[in-house]
């Protein structure tokens, strides 16, 4: 596939990375025309999202999970303020956590995943509303929603611009969107190149910046209305990992610790280490990647983005 943003098929080299589950390297390369970099001929998506030889069932993060959900709650306070009800669409709506604190306010909300076994909590307390499936086969009405997110779900899918073009169909003329990708010129990536934890290949297929995430939401008909660079998910943890793989931890240390039960933790032979190593790196990843993030470089960019009138 060429370049999504402009067409092109010309394309430069930018690295090569490890698959953070099986080593495998991916080349990411860059768009000679415009500069959008992409993960190179990734494998189909059936393959993708499989961990540990486990599906992931949408509790992925087990001991983390509750503070996962709080803060993804927590969005609400920003997207959705005092507004007392709408209708909702999360694309890749995981757990479907998101959907339900927007649910308990009132909202009519539906979502969306690419995996069965991703969705299968959402399934569970939310029915039918979740559908197993691109988001521009779904066959919603046009402008139906007041509020669409892609919360770190563009950079997964085969065609961005088409999901952000159906997006744009779906939304009411003063609906919001909001959308959350890594960026790839955040100083954790220059720092940590290859090992960065938000590269995530092959599984994330585009890899975005500020610059290249505003000219696809203009090709898209969507003026940006706001830009944050700090994201408390992803930032600060994904200096703490950059930290623990050059250490030669691996890319998976935090997230496979996360997986297993809190009382067989103490049993893996590098646990105390990593509680050491995360006392003395996390409040200054918290102070570096603040100062990243005023400086417009932070691990994530979120912007809320309004249709072109």
């Amino acid at each position: 596939m060429g370049c999504i943003l402009c067409e092109s098929d010309q394309s430069t080299p930018f690295l090569a990375a490890p698959d953070m589950y099986t080593g495998e390297h991916h080349r990411l390369v860059r768009c000679a025309r415009c500069g959008l970099i992409r993960t190179d001929r990734p494998p189909s998506s059936e393959r993708l999202y499989v961990y540990g030889e486990t599906a992931d069932a949408g509790k992925r993060f087990g001991l983390a999970q509750q503070l996962l959900q709080w803060l993804r709650r927590a969005r609400l306070r920003r997207f959705v303020g005092r507004r007392p009800r709408g209708r909702a669409l999360d694309v890749g709506c995981g757990d479907g956590s998101f959907l339900a604190a927007l649910a308990r306010r009132g909202w009519d909300v539906y979502g969306t995943e690419l995996s069965a076994s991703i969705a299968a909590s959402a399934t569970q307390r939310l029915g039918n509303r979740i559908r197993v499936e691109e988001v521009e086969n779904t066959a919603h009405p046009e402008a139906s929603f007041d509020l669409i997110t892609f919360w770190h779900v563009l950079e997964h899918l085969n065609n961005p611009r088409t999901a952000l073009a159906e997006a744009r169909r779906l939304i009411k003329p003063d609906g919001t969107v909001v959308v959350a990708v890594p960026n790839i010129q955040s100083l954790q990536a220059q720092l940590f190149k290859q090992d960065w934890l938000h590269l995530d290949v092959p599984r994330h297929r585009w890899h975005f910046d500020p610059g290249t995430l505003a000219a696809l939401a203009d090709r898209c008909d969507f003026d940006v209305k706001q830009v944050r660079h700090f994201s408390v998910e992803y930032g600060p943890f994904g200096i703490v990992q950059g930290i623990a793989t050059r250490l030669g931890g691996g890319h998976v240390l935090f997230t496979r610790l996360l997986r297993i039960a809190p009382l067989d933790l103490v049993r893996e032979a590098s646990f105390w280490l990593h509680v050491i190593l995360v006392a003395c790196t996390i409040v200054p990843s918290f102070l570096v990647e603040a100062m990243a993030a005023v400086a417009r470089r932070g691990g994530a960019v979120v912007v809320m983005l309004k249709p072109r009138r």
